[in-house]
């Protein structure tokens, strides 16, 4: 070989060589596409599974599009096929995406990897691990629950109390795992899971969550000014999207801790079937057993006997306590076509408790100058507890055509709750006489929610995104509340109906710098036979690339509500009812939201004033009633009026790098003005009036630590400040309380610190977290008890605490 042939041939391979160690975009493309329209699904790259509300845009343009829940997306006028996609999805790396000349640009499928906390610190450096994400749309809040894991917890990897960490959100409720969503009860947060409504939201006396994590992909929370879609909701929205179950292979996994068993299991059949089950039980571990104690508040009082003459024998009591809780999920997606999918989904929870007890009182014997010669007998004491929700959906997906998209469902939902607290006594008074008694409370709610509805989404243009609906609900709710086995208190047979329809246009102007969203929603009530329009607006303007201004305005109506029975010495008791009557009207509320938000590649800061003006507020109570020992009418115990909620949030959020975390600041008042308890409007039970929160995680190597402060004012309450006796006809006498003014006082301030640590390795995990760690004592309420030696009564006051310092371990096992 001569020497220049050499040469040239060296040339040549050192060009090759360099060649391939181009980026990409140094490879000129030619663009054989214009205005051309891209669309396609987003997915897990580990399952296929679809990610739903991923956000894909197109590179050094202002175009953007989101996922629909079943993971599709389209993008119209992309300028070229040279384009490349940029796609983001909450606990995912990630992904760039380019167009390649002169191929299909539809019908695209695109994998994410998701963000590992196993690999080694250089590879994780560049990703962003975020537990949550505040989307771009107003009050819109996103949660993958697999991230849960970073978090502190106890027993149980909580996604709706991870919500609460969020501002906005109240967390000082260790007795309810609701949403008090911007001054709102949890009943005027809207709860979805795969499309159909949960009414029951709560485990073990509501310290945390009905909802299993392992059975969960997606949640998104909507703080207010949420759009036409949703409604029967006055404060939000938590929509979550279950598993469908891995496409790729079969996989189990599960977890255990001190409180319970979570198992679950997923796979294809063939290859258009997917399934997902996932289930939970609690045993009586330690931990089990420090909530229970906890939060177990009914005590028992054993019988007294008079002293006299002859023998008192020993009381014999035999009591066995059963309790635990469940819950189920599972899912079958089946996929027809590329263009059809058919999802059926179902979920039961569950909680049970049985603390009832039989005592055997003593015989005692009168004397020989008695015409009894003894006396004895039994007291059976019943305290029953069961309550749960069970739901279904079964629903049918179509993508007709690139812009449009039909979403069809049917659901059943099933909430129900049953407490019977009572006592039977049986005394026997001689040989053939015997006494029989029955004393002691009765109650049962039971709601049935049955429901049809049709979604389409219509992409007409780059500019416009057309969503409408249709839906039919019937709702079917009985409540019954007895005292004594004999007086009804109150009682409640409610039907009802509503057919609704909305439609909303997103609309993009501006140059895609300004998004509007105008919305209407109408309602036909059966119970009033009313129709109800509920006109929404919502605006985000992007000022710049980082910079954008957002305002949101709308009316909202609901039509079943979960009353607050106020029991001042126990704590209040909630129950559901259907509204529309004079006594309990229809509630309604005016929202108005205005905020700002700055981000930047690793940073975010967020800010949102809102206002709300409600009318419809309810309040339950007996203080009023006339006379006790008969039934009473609703206008007796109902008593209605208006309310207001006025508040801040601010988020500074740090999503990058080994540390990450945010701060959450809210500052809120909401107030009730019902006309019983007074001429001047008193702060509503959920009023918080300042709730800081920091979050904190570190990642090292297979080492993730997490540390959560969370600080809240004292909530307001009513105390009793006196009681007095009145004699009665027969010569006997009651004691009656006075209580305060509503919401006259205030509970100290709360405030906790959590902290845990994780090592993640190849299969799962293990991790130990220590809840409230310096071991505050929260007060839950305060418990007024009168005390009396038989001339003389005092009323003593009881502060009932939450739980202490609590530490817990996990293990997570997964066989992929």
């Amino acid at each position: 070989m001569t020497k220049p042939l050499l040469v040239s041939l060296l040339s040549l391979i050192n060009t090759l060589t360099w060649a391939q160690d181009l980026p990409p975009m140094r490879v000129k493309r030619v663009p054989q596409q214009r205005n051309l329209t891209v669309s396609g699904r987003i997915t897990d790259a580990k399952n296929a599974e679809n990610l739903p509300f991923a956000y894909v845009r197109v590179r050094n343009t202002k175009l953007i599009a989101q996922t629909n829940v079943d993971g599709f997306f389209t993008l119209l006028n992309v300028p070229s096929d040279t384009c490349t996609l940029e796609i983001s999805y909450i606990g995912f790396k990630d992904a760039i995406h380019p167009l390649i000349p002169g191929e299909p640009a539809r019908r695209l499928v695109i994998e994410l990897e998701q963000t590992r906390t196993d690999l080694d610190e250089l590879q994780v450096s560049g990703q962003k691990a975020e537990v949550m994400r505040a989307a771009e749309t107003i009050g819109m809040v996103q949660l993958t629950p697999r991230n849960l894991t970073k978090l502190p917890n106890v027993g149980e990897r909580d996604p709706f109390r991870a919500l609460q960490l969020m501002p906005g959100v109240s967390a000082a409720n260790e007795s309810s795992a609701g949403l008090y969503v911007r001054g709102g009860t949890p009943d005027q947060t809207l709860v979805l899971l795969d499309g159909f409504t949960v009414y029951q939201v709560d485990h073990l006396y509501g310290f945390f969550s009905a909802f299993n994590y392992n059975a969960l992909k997606d949640i998104q929370l909507q703080k207010g000014g949420f759009g036409a879609k949703y409604g029967g909701r006055l404060s939000g929205v938590a929509e979550m999207t279950g598993k469908e179950g891995s496409r790729k292979g079969f996989n189990v996994g599960g977890d255990a801790s001190f409180l319970s068993v979570n198992a679950f299991a997923e796979g294809p059949i063939g290859n258009k079937v997917t399934v997902m089950v996932a289930g939970r039980r609690s045993f009586k571990g330690p931990l089990y057993t420090k909530l229970f104690d906890q939060f177990q508040t009914t005590q028992s009082t054993q019988p007294q006997v008079p002293a006299g003459r002859g023998r008192l024998n020993q009381v014999a009591t035999t009591q066995t306590v059963a309790s635990y809780f469940y819950d189920v999920n599972g899912r079958v997606t089946y996929r027809p076509t590329d263009q059809d999918q058919v999802t059926l989904s179902v979920y039961n929870g569950q909680d049970y408790l049985d603390n009832s007890q039989n005592i055997s009182l003593p015989a005692f014997n009168r004397g020989p100058n008695s015409t009894t010669a003894a006396i004895g007998g039994s007291l059976s004491n019943t305290d029953l507890s069961n309550w749960g929700n069970t739901g279904s959906s079964l629903k049918w997906s179509r993508r007709w055509s690139d812009t449009f998209y039909t979403n069809t469902l049917v659901s059943y939902s099933n909430y129900y709750s049953h407490r019977d607290i009572s006592n039977q006594v049986s005394i026997q008074r001689g040989p053939t006489t015997r006494n029989n008694a029955n004393f002691g409370t009765l109650e049962d709610n039971n709601l049935i929610d049955q429901s049809i509805k049709t979604d389409l989404t219509w992409q007409p243009s780059a500019a416009h995104q057309v969503e409408a609906g249709l839906q039919y609900t019937r709702l079917v709710i009985d409540y019954a509340y007895k005292q004594n086995d004999t007086l009804t208190v109150l009682g409640k047979n409610d039907r009802g109906q509503l057919i609704t329809a909305y439609v909303q246009d997103r609309l993009r102007l501006l140059d895609n710098r300004l998004t509007v969203t105008p919305g209407i929603r109408l309602t036909q009530y059966g119970v009033t036979g009313k129709l109800y329009a509920e006109p929404r607006l919502s605006a985000v303007y992007q000022a710049t690339q980082q910079f954008r201004l957002k305002a949101a305005v709308g009316n909202y109506y609901q039509f079943i509500k979960q009353v607050t029975r106020e029991d001042i010495s126990q704590g209040n008791r909630t129950f559901w009812l259907l509204s529309g009557t004079e006594s309990l009207p229809v509630a309604s509320a005016r929202h108005y939201i205005a905020g700002a938000s700055y981000e930047t590649a690793g940073y975010l800061f967020d800010v949102e004033a809102y206002a709300k003006d409600l009318s419809g507020v309810t309040e339950y109570t007996l203080r009023f009633a006339p006379q006790i020992g008969r039934g009473l009418v609703p206008s007796e115990t109902f008593f209605n009026g208006t309310g207001t909620v006025r508040g801040v949030d601010v988020l500074v959020q740090k999503k990058f790098g080994a540390y990450t975390g945010w701060v959450g600041y809210t500052y809120a008042m909401a107030k009730s003005n019902i006309a019983a308890f007074g001429d001047q409007p008193y702060y509503a039970n959920q009023d918080v009036r300042n709730e800081f929160k920091s979050i904190n995680t570190y990642h090292y190597k297979r080492f993730d630590f997490a540390a959560t402060f969370i600080y809240a004012g004292g909530k307001p309450y009513t105390s009793i400040v006196g009681e007095y006796s009145v004699k009665l006809l027969d010569g006997t006498s009651k004691t009656f309380t006075t209580p305060s003014g509503k919401n006259a006082n205030r509970f100290p301030d709360y405030h906790r610190l959590d902290l845990s640590a994780t090592y993640t390795f190849k299969h799962g995990s293990i991790g130990v977290s220590v809840f409230n760690v310096y071991d505050r004592k929260n007060v839950w309420y305060k418990k007024f008890t009168s005390v009396s030696d038989g001339s003389n009564s005092q009323l003593v006051v009881t502060d009932v605490t939450y739980l202490g310092i609590t530490p817990n371990l996990i293990l997570s096992y997964r066989l992929r």
